[in-house]
């Protein structure tokens, strides 16, 4: 059987990178069904580019701006009528029969979600976490690694945002998918996963489906890994795990620990700053050593995004209640 497939690709403000990525996808050998962009852009110049370049593909528009990636694939969702909604970001590019090798894995009827590869082009992440790709861990914890290559299709527990589909039916039977992800939109895409494994569902990581993942920033406020995004990195960590299983379950409580006993990292690496040689052997400057304690501001962004996700939680559950939204 050969599935029928939508792919939405989601953007904000980067009209260059819509253009390369919709370039690729006109090269798959197996073109999909159809071709959705999302654009929560604050202008038109993605709206305009895509009409005048690209006359077969969609153009939907998300007005919540910034920080609203989930709601922008909740958007692409709606509308897509393939049987399988794969979504890729804006800045990755997929090679020619990445839409044939997404499909594969989908004979299989248990199948409700497939990932693909993202290589990044940094050198050893073909097989830096074999064994740990797309893993929900004892303590609550998530395991990235997907520009790892396993050389065959694996179970895994969650997908990567940048390369992923589902079956729409599975999507539509635990109620789409939800928002409240603010910042960074970390692990919204997650969400999605842990929902759908919840229900039954079995996700498996294909890497022959591959993107090249350009892995840019969204100019929507911060840089990658800077105290913001590890402040909304813990919040909607919290947020994730008592939306998916609940104030109860342990993967709760063993987070909270795991991300408390973290921190000492930060102090190990402060006082390794403040020694009076550096690794090499020659002196440190002392303007570096007395600063050191500047390190410590990124263990009060992580704890205040910990504490955070508590009442952001509490909130998200009784919305989530209210729409009748598993």
């Amino acid at each position: 059987m050969t599935f029928s497939v939508s792919v939405v690709v989601i953007t904000y403000a980067r009209p260059q990178f819509v253009r390369t990525c919709l370039e690729h996808l006109g090269r798959l050998e197996s073109p999909p069904h159809e071709i959705i962009v999302v654009d929560a852009s604050p202008d038109d110049r993605t709206k305009i580019l895509v009409a005048e370049e690209f006359p077969h593909v969609r153009v939907l528009r998300n007005d919540l701006g910034p920080g609203t990636m989930p709601e922008s694939r909740q958007i692409g969702f709606a509308d897509a009528t393939g049987d399988i909604v794969a979504f890729i970001d804006d800045d990755a590019y997929v090679d020619p029969d990445w839409l044939d090798e997404l499909r594969k894995p989908y004979a299989d009827p248990a199948v409700v979600g497939v990932g693909g590869r993202a290589s990044n082009g940094i050198k050893g992440e073909e097989t830096k976490g074999l064994g740990e790709i797309g893993r929900l861990l004892p303590d609550g914890r998530l395991t990235g690694n997907f520009g790892a290559n396993p050389g065959r299709v694996i179970e895994v527990d969650h997908l990567l945002g940048a390369n992923m589909s589902f079956r729409r039916s599975a999507l539509q039977a635990i109620g789409g998918i939800r928002g409240n992800y603010p910042g960074t939109c970390l692990c919204e895409e997650s969400d999605i996963s842990l929902r759908l494994k919840r229900a039954g569902g079995t996700l498996v990581f294909q890497p022959a489906a591959l993107v090249r993942h350009v892995a840019a920033p969204y100019t929507s406020g911060g840089k990658r890994f800077d105290r913001r995004y590890l402040y909304y990195a813990r919040r909607n960590h919290i947020v994730l795990l008592a939306r998916v299983y609940g104030w109860g379950h342990p993967l709760v409580r063993r987070y909270v620990w795991s991300t408390i006993r973290a921190q000492s990292d930060y102090v190990w690496e402060m006082l390794v700053r403040f020694g009076p040689r550096m690794a090499d052997g020659s002196r440190r400057p002392f303007v570096r050593r007395i600063t050191s304690p500047v390190i410590l501001t990124r263990a009060v962004a992580e704890l205040a995004g910990l504490v955070a996700g508590f009442p952001a939680g509490w909130i998200a559950r009784r919305r989530d209640r209210a729409m009748g939204v598993g």
